[in-house]
Order: C-alpha cells, then structure tokens, then sequence
C-alpha cells in the first residue's frame, strides 16, 4: 500500500526483530500500542549513535521522540533498545 506523508512531519524508520517500517508518530503509537515499547515501568533503556556526536542514553521510548524533536542534526541518530531500533528519516 502507498502512503503519502507530508514534508513537516517526521518519520521514522523503525525495526522490530523481523518487521521494518516507516511511521509517523501517531502511526508508530498505533502499531506498537499493545507492546511493552509505550509502558515506562518495563522499559531497559535505549542508546543513540550518530557520526561524529557523542553517544546518548535515555531511559524511555518517549524521551527518544522527544529527543528527535529538537533539531535537524538529530536526523543521523539510530536508537538501539534490545532488539529494536529506530531512526528519524525525515
């Protein structure tokens, strides 16, 4: 199925054990909703890695949103948690 997104949203490319796929944010609430990835109390944490940045590690899946929030630089930071990563494309 082909969607079209808008150019002011991010997106994110994201991979869990054998699925791959990109989402917007609401999207990425709505596919993994009934997972432990939006429960704070189970989470173990999560490990950014960009080129030429220092490595970064937050405690929850929200505060990675919340860090590719901030700037355009963020756009080249992968988010390692367990067997999940993730990774602002847009």
């Amino acid at each position: 199925m082909e969607r079209q997104y808008k150019y002011d949203v991010p997106l994110f490319m994201c991979w869990w054990e054998d699925s791959i796929g990109l989402y917007t944010e609401d999207e990425l609430y709505e596919e993994y909703k009934d997972t432990n990835l939006y429960v704070e109390e189970e989470q173990i944490g999560w490990s950014g890695f960009a080129k030429g940045q220092e490595p970064v590690d937050l405690e929850t899946f929200q505060e990675v949103l919340e860090y590719f929030k901030q700037e355009d630089w963020t756009l080249n930071t992968e988010f390692i948690s367990h067997n999940m990563h993730i990774v602002r494309v847009i």
